[in-house]
């Protein structure tokens, strides 16, 4: 309760706050409570990056030793609710960054196989269409960036159909989202600054 509460005061003071963790589940005594007690933490919390990991039995650890170890299957079933249940909570963080402004860092240009990743519905606003709508081509070109909350290489990405400045910083404009991407374009009049 009391992480809870921290929390809720850290949000009124800094409502864009992204807030991180991991969690191991399966660890040995876990039981279906231990473990439902977790998912409602994780709704009440909704940490905007989130990782879960399952306990690995080693051989001379303690924990390794320990009684009532919890069968692999379970720990990998429990993993996967937990994360299902996070890429809903990430799914709707993402759609509340739609239509704001939001300054990225310009990593790249996207390559054909990360344009081919982002699912055509997302690039709709502008740039191509869905299929039921006529087209449904991936984009062309595009541009890889991340947010102040995105770490390299973990979190999701900042697609932005609009040509930018490689290493710049700019404000850009969401106008869509995948489970833990965004897609943006530069707003009329970009502002950009040296990384």
């Amino acid at each position: 309760q009391y992480i809870v509460e921290l929390l809720g005061r850290l949000r009124a003071r800094l409502p864009d706050l992204a807030l991180r963790t991991t969690f191991i589940v399966g660890f040995p005594g876990e039981t279906e409570a231990h473990f439902e007690a977790l998912l409602e933490f994780i709704r009440e919390t909704r940490f905007a990056r989130l990782g879960v990991f399952t306990y690995s039995q080693e051989e001379g650890t303690v924990a390794g030793a320990m009684d009532r170890q919890v069968p692999p299957r379970v720990r990998e079933r429990r993993r996967q609710q937990a994360m299902a249940l996070q890429r809903e909570i990430a799914r709707q963080t993402a759609a509340a960054w739609v239509g704001r402004d939001l300054e990225v860092l310009v990593e790249k240009e996207a390559t054909a196989t990360e344009l081919r990743r982002v699912p055509v519905r997302s690039w709709e606003h502008g740039l191509v269409r869905g299929p039921d709508q006529g087209g449904g081509r991936v984009p062309r070109r595009g541009w890889v960036a991340r947010s102040q909350a995105d770490a390299p290489d973990i979190d999701g990405r900042v697609f932005v159909r609009t040509p930018l400045p490689v290493g710049e910083f700019a404000t850009v404009r969401v106008t869509s989202h995948t489970d833990y991407d965004l897609v943006a374009a530069a707003p009329a009049a970009p502002r950009h600054r040296r990384a």
